[in-house]
């Protein structure tokens, strides 16, 4: 297919993707900060896009005008965020112009945790305790009117574990909430001005349990395509991905209640048509919503779905938001994994093993840190060390891989 697309956002993994559409292909039309395009010059070219402009997309209005505008020129035939801060403005660029968007009940609810909490509540899912705070001694009563059990604190409107702390008593609200609030956007971010003042936050009842990702895409309010990623998160306090596996493998019952739940999240949120990436944790046998994000699905999962199923995800998007017939009939034939490097703090002296883990098991990509980088403590998505993608013929092939990726390690000093 060809399609002429407005990506709101720079995403690396987006754009490759649309560069690997067939006959025709994508012609991208990318629109970045202002101020981050002055800050990183030539960082956002990329052999799909044709042509890059500059808007205020993160809580500012002005993109829309400004995407409009560029409509009438071009004639866009779908608006694509590329980043989580740009899922309103691309749903407002498309709803204006006519063009397909999830709708704006699942805009509203996936772009705010508080508002998703609390229409999933009205819909009969099973939901945690929560409350919305403005700050240590809300949530320090939160954690009181709990019994003291523990919580986890996070921001309505941030995404990629930026900012979500888990709380295991009172006397860690303090601590948990300045480094919360003080959690950095990494690169990329605008530098004129200060988007921390937007941010929300909310507390709610901590789930034990093993995390899902479920990836959905709807068209004309049916779902076509279901996925489902088994996930592995970090240590706490914090809660970065630390891999992700395309299929999961899980218990039949399991993945079942997965699947249906993830019908109807979408049915719930009375999604259009869209790419919906929500994530659920089993706690003690029930699944729960933890949100979800309309958009590309981060940390490669859209390239283990292509790995594993044969399909290109960002094309079934755009046939999906374009109206175009689809039924995704494939099944997952292959594994494929993504799996980051667990790193000490500090410096980097050296990195052991990457030359033997490439030999072995071919990775179609393998980023590690350099010699010199300084490393912080993984706590989100944005400061994690290193990782890999693997694919293999079955399970026991990745299995493989990940494990042999434990051997590839970072020395670091103070």
């Amino acid at each position: 297919m060809s399609a002429t697309v407005l990506v709101i956002g720079h995403n690396s993994g987006l754009l490759d993707a649309l560069a690997r559409i067939g006959t025709g292909g994508a012609r991208v039309c990318l629109l970045v900060e202002p101020s981050v395009a002055a800050a990183y010059p030539g960082a956002f070219e990329h052999p799909v896009v044709a042509e890059i402009r500059t808007s205020r997309y993160i809580f500012d209005d002005e993109a829309v005008e400004v995407g409009l505008a560029w409509h009438a020129e071009v004639g866009f035939d779908a608006v694509l965020p590329g980043k989580e801060f740009g899922v309103r403005a691309a749903a407002a660029i498309a709803a204006a112009a006519g063009l397909g968007y999830p709708g704006d009940t699942a805009v509203a609810a996936c772009t705010d945790k508080l508002v998703f909490r609390r229409l999933l509540a009205q819909a009969g899912f099973p939901t945690p305790r929560f409350r919305p705070v403005t700050g240590p001694g809300e949530v320090a009563d939160f954690v009181r009117d709990g019994g003291g059990r523990a919580v986890v604190l996070k921001p309505r409107n941030r995404n990629g574990s930026l900012g979500v702390r888990y709380i295991g008593a009172a006397g860690e609200v303090d601590r948990a909430w300045a480094e919360s609030v003080g959690a950095d956007e990494g690169l990329y971010k605008p530098v004129d001005r200060d988007i921390a003042v937007w941010f929300t936050y909310l507390a709610e009842q901590y789930l034990a349990g093993p995390e899902f990702s479920v990836e959905l895409l709807v068209a004309g309010g049916e779902v076509v395509f279901t996925n489902i990623t088994e996930k592995a998160v970090g240590r706490l306090p914090w809660f970065p991905e630390m891999r992700h596996r395309v299929p999961a493998v899980v218990p039949g019952p399991l993945g079942a209640a997965l699947t249906a739940s993830g019908r109807r999240l979408a049915a719930a949120l009375a999604v259009d048509s869209g790419l919906l990436h929500s994530e659920w944790r089993v706690d003690q046998g029930r699944v729960y919503p933890l949100e979800c994000a309309l958009r590309f699905p981060g940390d490669r999962i859209a390239w283990l779905i292509e790995l594993a199923y044969g399909i290109n995800l960002a094309e079934q998007w755009l046939r999906c938001l374009g109206g175009i017939p689809t039924a995704v009939t494939a099944v997952a034939r292959r594994h494929a994994a993504t799996v980051f490097l667990d790193t000490a703090p500090g410096a980097v002296v050296a990195v052991h093993g990457a030359e033997r883990f490439a030999a072995t098991h071919h990775p179609h990509e393998l980023s590690l840190p350099h010699v010199g980088d300084r490393l912080g403590e993984a706590r989100d998505s944005h400061s994690r060390a290193g990782f890999t993608v693997v694919d293999g013929d079955d399970r026991g092939a990745v299995d493989a891989a990940i494990r042999d990726f434990t051997t590839v390690t970072v020395e670091t000093r103070p």
